[in-house]
């Protein structure tokens, strides 16, 4: 079996997320991997809520403003848990399609050869209409992966 050397895991903030870095931890710690922890935020999903209000669009800096805040701050908590298990582990927040900076962008930039991610995610609805960011990074990526489900 191929040795991992960096190993990129996408959180959300949803339960299978959690499960997913829960699962690249202990991957990470034993390849005595590095760990990358990522999320991405698309700011369209807060400015087209898809009821073409103008009170929307005048909320949407401010909702956009506090989700960035939150996803700062679970960032931070993912790479807490992982320091504090002896992982070598680093954050980044990206913007746009979680799809293709999970399978593509950031897998290329940090140039991990393992990606983890959670069979779901928080956004139901999305997956229904235009499937699911896990099947998105199978289809597309060039680097192994390992869909986590929850306990």
């Amino acid at each position: 079996m191929e040795k991992y050397r960096k190993i990129l895991v996408g959180v959300d903030g949803s339960s299978q997320s959690k499960q997913a870095l829960k699962r690249a931890i202990q991957v990470a710690k034993d390849f005595h991997a590095e760990l990358l922890i990522a999320s991405v935020q698309n700011d369209a999903k807060f400015t087209n809520m898809g009821f073409g209000s103008s009170v929307v669009n005048k909320t949407s800096p401010t909702v956009i403003t506090e989700a960035k805040h939150q996803l700062v701050l679970f960032l931070n908590q993912c790479e807490q848990l992982a320091s504090e298990q002896g992982v070598q582990v680093d954050a980044v927040m990206a913007h746009g399609s979680a799809k293709k900076e999970l399978a593509v962008t950031i897998p290329e930039k940090y140039q991990t050869d393992l990606i983890v991610v959670g069979a779901t995610g928080l956004n139901r609805v999305e997956q229904m209409i235009i499937g699911s960011t896990a099947s998105y990074i199978i289809e597309h990526t060039q680097t192994d992966v390992l869909i986590v489900r929850t306990e």
